[in-house]
């Protein structure tokens, strides 16, 4: 199956998830693991937190916000 949704678009979703409710956010790493993006991003002024969104590859949809 042709994935729909590539690493700079996952990581445009994931970067427009957190800029809702964080300030400061900086890209950790982008995976792909079968047909779900796994996007990890440090936030806050200090980048002291870790967070991690899950994104279905082939519609955008985000299916899970998890703080690391």
């Amino acid at each position: 199956m042709l994935l729909q949704i590539n690493k700079s678009r996952a990581i445009m979703i994931a970067t427009r998830f957190f800029e809702q409710y964080n300030s400061d956010i900086s890209l950790k790493n982008a995976i792909l693991e079968g047909d779900v993006w796994k996007v990890t991003v440090r936030t806050g002024l200090t980048n002291t937190k870790t967070k991690q969104v899950t994104i279905d590859a082939n519609n955008g949809k985000i299916l899970n916000n998890i703080q690391l």
